[in-house]
């Protein structure tokens, strides 16, 4: 099978060498000609040391280099979807969206992205989603993933295509579902490393975690979403990881907050891409528009872009009104 893998940072370069490795013809796409380079010459990730590249993988810059009408899995960070696809005439095939976010300019999720601004038919549409660190994938640690879609042809050849001894995959209808859960978890998880950058203890963490899978249920007000995804692995599964693993970008990003790091020094500290960041700030005008209760993830906002200092979020969260916890929706 040909399959075009867009984006080569740490996920795209694991699901192409996952697809390689069991004989498939990879094409690697990404903007950065010298990367490229260094990728074909060394066949070494320095931020993956463990993943093994294969020679038979093909690198590129150019867009018409990819093969057509085949499987594009896009995986380069959410923000630069619409950009790639209003530059690159690249509208055949099926996809699957392995980014996790929203669009900045346009507030949609991918899959409305595509569909809608694009005209991608969404039976040509999957997202995959889990608890899903390439650090351990890479190491071929045992992990799950879901791969969901409205065509059900579609998501159950892609769960053939994915499965191995040390990856096993799920298949969901609920595609919006399962792109919400991954995309409002890394906000929770930049909160959750602001309580470990405060040294606050597993009492807070634990806190924070429960009641912000909680906030994560409130989007069923808005999306037509199955619960049962969001209690699954692109939900409380990416959840727990994003918010307690070592490897998560938007918990060691909060994390440097919490010791008292500005956003734009933390981002820079981290050099690579925390997508809760852009995600908090689509959340938070989904919050107001909606008048959601978020709590937390709005705290995040104000320390995020309005340099609230994370202590008083604490203490702000600490002293809201008493509640029912059987009230779960408030």
């Amino acid at each position: 099978m040909k399959i075009n893998v867009i984006g080569a940072g740490t996920w795209g370069l694991t699901l192409g060498c996952m697809l390689s490795e069991k004989g498939h013809d990879v094409i690697i796409w990404q903007r950065d000609k010298e990367k490229n380079r260094k990728l074909r010459a060394s066949l070494n990730y320095k931020k993956l040391p463990n993943l093994k590249i294969s020679d038979t993988i093909v690198f590129t810059s150019n867009y018409k280099d990819l093969y057509f009408d085949s499987l594009n899995i896009i995986a380069i960070p959410s923000h630069s979807i619409n950009c790639y696809f209003t530059n690159n005439n690249n509208h055949s095939g099926q996809y699957l969206i392995a980014s996790k976010g929203y669009d900045l300019t346009t507030g949609k999720l991918p899959v409305e992205l595509l569909n809608l601004n694009f005209n991608i038919q969404l039976n040509d549409i999957a997202v995959i989603s889990g608890p899903n660190h390439a650090e351990e994938i890479s190491l071929k640690k045992a992990s799950a993933a879901v791969i969901a879609s409205n065509n059900s042809s579609f998501s159950n050849g892609l769960q053939k295509l994915f499965f191995s001894d040390f990856f096993r995959v799920y298949t969901s209808n609920d595609i919006i579902g399962v792109q919400v859960g991954g995309s409002i978890k890394n906000v929770i998880a930049i909160a959750a490393g602001i309580c470990v950058g405060l040294k606050l203890g597993d009492n807070t963490q634990a806190a924070l975690v429960s009641r912000g899978m909680n906030e994560i249920l409130q989007l069923n007000k808005i999306y037509n979403i199955n619960i049962n995804t969001l209690y699954g692995l692109s939900g409380l599964g990416d959840l727990i990881a994003t918010c307690y693993s070592k490897y998560s970008r938007n918990r060691n990003l909060g994390i440097l907050i919490g010791k008292g790091y500005s956003t734009d020094d933390a981002i820079s500290k981290i050099g690579m891409v925390s997508e809760g960041v852009n995600t908090t700030k689509i959340l938070n005008h989904i919050i107001t528009k909606h008048k959601l209760i978020m709590p937390i993830c709005q705290e995040v906002y104000k320390i995020l872009f309005n340099s609230y200092d994370p202590k008083n979020s604490i203490n702000n969260l600490m002293q809201r009104s008493l509640k029912d916890e059987s009230m779960h929706q408030e």
